[in-house]
């Protein structure tokens, strides 16, 4: 009953929007005081926010962020877009075809959904409406499409949080994501494809001159983050190494390329410390509610319950995905992840499923959420840089949705996709 008490106390509070880190830490600490004392409550206080963060695995966040921000500081997304727009462009639906190349790109420069989001939306929208797309189209590739390769194709700040928080390897996590974020990508290609054909929609021609001049001022990022994952994949430098060469490469490049100044430098430093802070404090949050639950008991009695229940892995399995649809729609993918792994991650080892996939489904779930009402923070950015209304992004969004769950489906049924790097490093 207690943890029944707790649990709508954690929804009350999230409902009138305190912050998810802050709600952890306020039930948590609640929670614990109620089942094991004050000296209980004020022991596990006095250490908790120390020890959960006092990792140098998880120093691995803030520096991809600060390599993300000094790359979108960069302004490297527009002359990314036009390169792969210049190559492309001649072919049936090229004009799709490199908003979602150029946001598999950006989301590997940048590791962030939402600023991905943000700034395709205000490059790919424009000219894919130019070309003869609808509007709604448009925006729903962007909202749905983007933050989730984003989140796929490392470095990926949900993965490493999963990695840090299930004490599996980020390597191996980081890793993991690449090849769903190719299929996905792949089968949102072939869908423009098939759409492009349907509304003839404008192709862009450009000399070969053009396309390679285009070349000039990205190749020098691109080959700077095929380098990180080529260390992290050939095992030459763990996680946390890579991406401390990776935000040193990114700031060199940007200073070389003269798109970075003193001004930049010290707002990307900024923007690192407040979305770090902003991480960690959920980390913190989690850990202490953690700890409630493994007082209370509840997760060994879910398990055991489950167990008991005669039902088989895959309803168990199944069930699992729907949990995390519906949580999807009412809270932000951190969040979620940091509040429900400490639950559900021993139930998907006792049913034997691997991690590391699961690592991958899980961070995809959660990502459908951001495209999905209520909340659907990726429409309403969609929606505010494209001047589409927020319905019409979601309406044009769904048959993106679809290609998000039958991306799932295919993980579920050949579980290889997300395991045969790792497995093979």
């Amino acid at each position: 009953m207690l943890a029944l008490g707790i649990v709508l106390l954690l929804l009350l509070l999230l409902f009138i929007g305190m912050p998810i880190g802050f709600t952890l830490i306020v039930v948590g600490s609640l929670g614990i005081f109620l089942v094991s004392g004050f000296d209980t409550f004020t022991g596990i206080l006095s250490s908790t926010a120390y020890r959960s963060v006092n990792s140098f695995t998880l120093t691995t966040i803030p520096l991809f962020i600060l390599m993300a921000n000094f790359i979108s500081k960069s302004n490297i997304a527009k002359d990314l877009y036009d390169c792969i727009l210049k190559w492309i462009g001649h072919v049936p639906g090229g004009v799709g075809v490199s908003t979602v190349f150029a946001s598999a790109g950006f989301g590997t420069l940048s590791g962030s959904s939402i600023a991905a989001t943000s700034i395709m939306s205000k490059i790919c929208i424009p000219e894919m409406v130019r070309a003869k797309y609808k509007d709604t189209f448009a925006a729903g590739l962007v909202a749905s499409s983007t933050g989730t390769l984003a989140v796929l194709i490392p470095p990926s700040v949900p993965l490493i949080l999963y990695a840090v928080q299930t004490e599996t390897s980020i390597g191996h996590l980081l890793m993991a994501g690449v090849l769903p974020g190719i299929l996905l990508a792949g089968l949102l290609c072939a869908f423009i494809f098939i759409t492009s054909i349907k509304l003839n929609t404008k192709i862009e021609k450009s000399s070969w001159s053009e396309r390679f001049a285009s070349l000039k001022t990205i190749w020098p990022m691109l080959i700077l983050v095929v380098f990180v994952l080529a260390v992290i994949y050939l095992g030459i430098a763990t996680s946390t190494e890579a991406a401390a060469f990776g935000a040193l490469g990114a700031l060199l490049i940007g200073l070389l390329i003269k798109r970075l100044n003193v001004k930049s430098v010290i707002e990307s430093l900024k923007d690192a410390v407040q979305q770090t802070a902003m991480i960690f404090t959920i980390v913190i949050g989690g850990y202490i509610f953690a700890y409630f639950f493994t007082l209370t008991g509840t997760g060994q009695s879910i398990i055991s319950a489950i167990s008991e229940s005669g039902l088989s892995k895959w309803t168990i399995l199944f069930l699992i995905i729907v949990f995390y649809l519906i949580l999807g729609l009412f809270m932000d993918l951190i969040g979620s992840m940091i509040l429900t792994l400490p639950l559900v991650f021993p139930i998907i080892q006792a049913l034997g499923f691997d991690e590391i996939w699961f690592g991958v489904v899980v961070v995809l779930l959660l990502e459908i959420g951001l495209v999905t009402p209520p909340v659907g923070i990726n429409l309403f950015i969609t929606s505010k840089h494209s001047q589409v209304p927020v319905d019409r992004v979601f309406y044009g969004s769904i048959p993106f949705i679809g290609i998000l769950l039958l991306t799932i489906l295919l993980l579920v049924i050949f579980p290889q996709i997300a395991l045969y790097l790792p497995t093979n490093m």
